[in-house]
């Protein structure tokens, strides 16, 4: 997704287009590693030295509020972020901590006949396909 783009959906999620936004944006797009706030501060910083941890803070709290990003919490106390937005799952690796997303064909479910669902999460933990080869050697 282009400068342009990118400039064209934030309006059309009626949200302020600053370059900060951008910046942090266009990192999450660009680096699908589900980085919390201080590893996007400290990417998006090389580039941009004038950014501070609140203007980070700040500009990943807009995008999630539009919904261009989603927090992912998988750790306790600390959230990462994802720009794939659309609904699908999450790997976490316990051996090299590392972050997969997977898709979901259909999420059939029971019991919450009545409730109002405003968030679907799927979560599954294990060894990823390296670290299983590894460890087996």
């Amino acid at each position: 997704m282009n400068k342009t783009e990118i400039i064209e959906l934030f309006r059309e999620k009626a949200l302020r287009v600053t370059p900060q936004r951008i910046a942090v944006f266009t990192y999450l797009l660009e680096n699908r590693i589900h980085a919390d706030a201080e590893e996007v501060y400290k990417d998006v910083k090389k580039e941009n030295p004038s950014f501070s941890k609140t203007t980070v803070y700040n500009a990943l709290g807009a995008l999630c509020e539009s919904g261009l990003v989603i927090p992912v919490t998988l750790d306790a106390g600390r959230v990462r972020y994802d720009a794939h937005t659309q609904f699908h799952g999450h790997f976490k690796c316990e051996c090299c901590e590392r972050i997969f997303d997977f898709d979901i064909d259909a999420l059939d479910y029971s019991g919450l006949e009545g409730f109002s669902i405003t968030n679907k999460d799927v979560y599954f933990s294990g060894l990823c396909a390296g670290c299983k080869k590894i460890t087996k050697q």
